[in-house]
């Protein structure tokens, strides 16, 4: 029982020993530049395609996503559904740019 106990012990001191942290720099510490759109089209449900769009304004990528759900609407059997997304990182400071506001 005793060295199984210190069997197990040294198997997770040594697994705590081997890990070594991803260093940020590698990661990209800067986050995404760009508000990326991926709008998906559905015919009778089932989903056909799928676009992707890179815009520098998050207003302009939410203008441009209400857009194509009401023109693809306006085909029989059609319809559409999308997000926009940027990935920030811890720190990233949020510009004007990222700021949905009024038109």
């Amino acid at each position: 029982m005793n060295k199984l106990l210190i069997f197990c012990l040294v198997l997770f001191l040594s697994a705590c020993t081997s890990h070594q942290p991803v260093e940020q720099s590698r990661i990209g510490a800067q986050g995404d530049k760009f508000w990326t759109l991926d709008f998906f089209h559905f015919y009778m449900g089932k989903q056909t395609h799928t676009e992707r769009f890179q815009f520098t304004k998050r207003r302009d990528c939410f203008d441009t996503l209400y857009q194509m759900q009401v023109d693809s609407k306006k085909q029989i059997f059609h319809s559409g559904a999308g997000i926009c997304t940027k990935l920030f990182v811890e720190g990233q400071k949020r510009t004007s740019d990222d700021v949905l506001g009024y038109r």
